[in-house]
This record gives structure tokens, C-alpha cells and sequence, in this order.
């Protein structure tokens, strides 16, 4: 009896039926770099950027008595903020065979991926080095921890009143608007329109702010705005001198993690944390070590997931030391590992915790057999179960004029290898295009930049 001839057995002759129009990728809004000033690096100057200003000088406090002189007052003082640039970038390598088989224009979209990333890693320092600033409102300002934000502190009038009141108070001046004239703001970085201070924030914020039982009486929808021209790309609204700018690309801080502060040898602390083995103390003469562990979105970058502090006893061995396992973590996402920064360890204290390895991947084991010295351990949220906890702490960033400034050589430079034959590649089979850029963020002045830490209904 004959075969059946179906679909399946002549797949290998048939021409596969694609899409013309490629499927449409998620959309990021990336928003940090419009809110920098541009500091235009010259060439042959180093790679450091110098900024100075001078400090207000001190009132007097007496009068002034006839005919005498008065003694004169403090000499006045500088104060200089400075910023290393740091260079950034990546590439994408395509053979001969890819360029002539792909149906779609893959060089179109290599290099609308590239920009995508080069968009998203500037976005990224600038938030990272404004997570660093020393201007921070937790929640309804009754707290002072990350840790001891409740699920109650959701952004309402009364907290952004307080951030308001703060920002004045210091003299921090607001921002005009967006220009519709991009040339003035290239050349001047001077912002036309209203003055209001910009505040960034996630959707889950912008949710507490706009769902229908919130009570913003004042609230202004930026569709209702006279002047439509004059927004800042994803302006949700204004309430109280402060434009409300939307962005998914921002970080929000998770509990990674459980409550168990001791960790018993071979074990993990926690969903998606590492197996952890102590074999001796090592360098730990006490024979405990403190350690915690932060999780990073490949596609983010951010240190959004972060585990409270732990111990662990080691078995005092002679040799060894502590094994941190990684092997059946959940795929996507880097971890750090910070430890004690001292031989007498067991702490739990961020301070003294301190990064050992960066971005562990996946499917890792990391000794332990040396000190850490990296940088200190971030602020985590409060322990779980304790029945106030937040499910996520969410960042607001509030910018007043003249608060950040991106320093660089250029923004970006788009960098594509010959289409012919060269020394390395006789044939001409393979080609790269990739992008680079020096740069980095820094924060002209702590008081025009306040950090609001909140907890979120979504």
C-alpha cells in the first residue's frame, strides 16, 4: 500500500509562508536625557569634566557702628563637582549568508536594535547616578528608610506638598518648559514655557495619581493643556507646579528573599536566591560571614531585586572557603553578591556589606576566598510577613532646573566595518555594525534633585 503524500512529509520543499511586516516590539519610554544639561567634552581635555560654583556667603548678623569698621566677613569658598566619563558599547557581527537569505532588511533593523540599546544604557547611568543622590523624601516623610516604607504610603497631595515645601525651601529653581525650539536647546540648554519642577515616575505611580477614588483636586490632564506643543515627551499632567512625566524604564525595588536571617550550609535563602556552602571560615576568623544579593533585569540593568541581609556559619574547615551557587536561578537576569567587607564578619549591615561579583550569570558557582571591596550594599525593603511590608517601593524623581548635566564627547557614534574584503576578512564574510559613546551623568547640585521613595496600589 502506497504512502499517504500530507503537509508534513514535503515540508522540505515548500517555501515557508513568512510575514512581511515584522512583529512590532515592546515600546520604552525613555525620558532621563532631555532633563540633562549637555556638557560638550573638548577634545585633547582628559576625561574628566570640572564644574565650580561659588557658595552663598553668610549675612551679617549686627549692625554696623559709626565710624568703626566692620570685620570683614568669611572669605568665600568654592565648590566643585566633577565627573569622570565612562565609554559604552556594543556591536552585532552578520555573515554574508545572513545579508543575502533574510527576507527583511536586517541592516534596518540591527541598527534600530543598536540604537534602542545605545537609548537604553544612557537612560540607565543617568538613573543610576540619580539613585545615588543624598536628597531623599521616604514615603509621607515619617520614615527614613527604604525599609520602613508601608504599603499605606502610596504618592498622594500631602506627600507631594512635602517634596514641593522641600524644594523651595532649598532654592532649587523650577524648569521652564520643553522648547519647541530645538536649537536653543541644544546650543543654551534654556527650556521655554511654564515653570514648574518635572516630576519622572513609573505607571504604577501614575496610576495612584489618576485612578478615580484619588483626590488631586487640582489636577490638570495634559490633554487639557492651552498649549500642546509645550510637553514633555509622555507628560501625563500637573498638579502644584509639578509636570507628572511617565516612563516604563525606570526601576522599582522588590523583595528578594525571605525572612530566615541564619542560613543553614547547602541551602538557599529564598526564592530565586543562590545555594550557599561553607566549608571554613577562610578569611573570616569568626567564622560567619554576612551576605546579601541583588537581581538585575538583563534588558533593564537596574539592581531592582534585593535580598534582606543573611548569615552563615562555616564548618571550620582548614581549607576551602564559602560557595555561592547560582545554578537554578531563574534565566534572564544577573546577580551581585556582596559580602562582609571585614574578617570579623556576620554582618548584616549595608554599609559593610560590600559588592564582591558583579553580574553573576546564571548557571554560575562563586567561591568565596577573598574580601569583599566593591561598592556598599543597596537599601532593601522591609523583611516580608511583618504585615506592613509594600509589594515594590517605586523611585520619583523630581528635577528642578540646572539639577543633572550628561558630559560627553558626542552622543553617539554608529560605527559599520567595510562591505569589501579586508586583511582580517579576505572574503568578505562577515560584517559588524555597533555604536559607542563616552559620557556620564552627574548631579550639579544635591538640593534641585529630590528623590521620593513611595509604595504603589498597582
Amino acid at each position: 500500500m502506497a504512502a499517504n503524500i500530507t503537509n508534513s512529509t514535503i515540508t522540505l520543499d515548500q517555501e515557508k509562508f513568512l510575514v512581511n511586516k515584522l512583529l512590532d516590539r515592546s515600546s520604552l519610554r525613555l525620558v532621563m536625557g532631555g532633563l540633562c544639561d549637555n556638557i560638550n567634552m573638548r577634545e585633547g581635555a582628559g576625561l574628566t569634566a570640572y564644574m565650580v560654583r561659588y557658595k552663598r556667603m553668610f549675612v551679617p548678623l549686627t549692625a554696623l557702628s559709626e565710624g568703626t569698621t566692620p570685620t570683614q566677613a568669611a572669605a568665600f569658598t568654592l565648590e566643585e563637582v566633577t565627573v569622570t566619563l565612562d565609554q559604552w558599547g556594543d556591536y552585532l557581527e552578520l555573515t554574508d549568508i545572513v545579508q543575502l537569505t533574510v527576507k527583511h532588511p536586517i541592516m534596518t533593523q540591527v541598527t534600530e536594535l543598536l540604537a534602542d540599546n545605545a537609548a537604553r544604557v544612557m537612560d540607565r547611568e543617568i538613573m543610576i547616578v540619580m539613585l545615588a543622590g543624598t536628597n531623599v523624601q521616604y514615603g509621607d516623610a515619617s520614615v527614613t528608610t527604604r525599609a520602613t516604607i508601608t504599603s499605606a504610603m502610596t504618592l498622594n497631595e500631602s506627600i507631594i506638598q512635602k517634596v514641593r515645601v522641600t524644594m523651595v525651601n532649598a532654592g532649587a529653581p523650577p524648569r521652564g518648559g520643553p522648547s519647541t525650539d530645538a536649537k536653543q536647546v541644544a546650543t543654551t540648554g534654556n527650556f521655554l514655557g511654564t515653570q514648574n519642577y518635572v516630576a519622572v515616575c513609573g505607571p504604577e505611580v501614575i496610576g495612584d495619581i489618576t485612578r478615580p477614588s484619588t483626590s488631586f483636586g487640582s489636577w490638570a490632564s495634559a490633554a487639557t493643556y492651552a498649549n500642546a506643543k509645550a510637553l514633555y515627551a509622555t507628560e501625563v499632567g500637573t498638579w502644584a507646579n509639578v509636570r507628572f512625566v511617565e516612563t516604563n524604564f525606570i526601576p522599582k525595588f522588590v523583595l528578594l528573599g525571605n525572612t530566615t536571617t541564619a542560613v543553614a550550609s547547602g541551602a538557599a535563602f529564598g526564592t530565586d536566591t543562590p545555594v550557599v556552602t561553607g566549608t571554613s571560615d577562610g578569611l573570616y576568623d569568626t567564622g560567619t560571614i554576612g551576605f546579601k544579593v541583588t537581581r538585575k533585569d538583563k534588558l533593564r540593568g537596574f539592581e531592582e531585586a534585593i535580598s534582606i541581609p543573611h548569615t552563615q556559619a562555616s564548618a571550620h574547615a582548614t581549607t576551602g572557603g564559602f560557595t555561592f551557587n547560582f545554578s537554578s536561578l531563574t534565566a534572564g537576569y544577573v546577580y551581585n553578591l556582596y559580602m562582609d567587607s571585614v574578617e570579623a564578619g556576620g554582618s548584616t549591615t549595608d554599609a559593610l556589606l560590600k559588592l564582591h561579583t558583579a553580574n553573576i550569570e546564571v548557571g554560575t558557582t562563586v567561591a568565596v576566598t577573598t574580601l569583599a571591596t566593591g561598592a556598599a550594599a543597596p537599601a532593601g525593603l522591609r523583611n516580608s510577613g511583618d504585615g506592613l511590608d509594600p509589594a515594590a517601593v517605586h523611585p520619583v524623581f523630581v528635577v528642578a532646573e540646572a539639577a543633572l548635566a550628561w558630559a560627553g564627547f558626542y552622543k553617539s557614534k554608529v560605527l559599520m566595518s567595510p562591505t569589501g574584503a579586508t586583511k582580517d576578512d579576505p572574503l568578505a564574510q562577515r560584517r559588524t555594525i555597533g555604536y559607542k559613546f563616552f559620557g556620564k551623568a552627574v548631579i550639579k547640585d544635591q538640593t534641585r534633585l529630590l528623590r521620593l521613595e513611595v509604595a504603589s496600589t498597582y
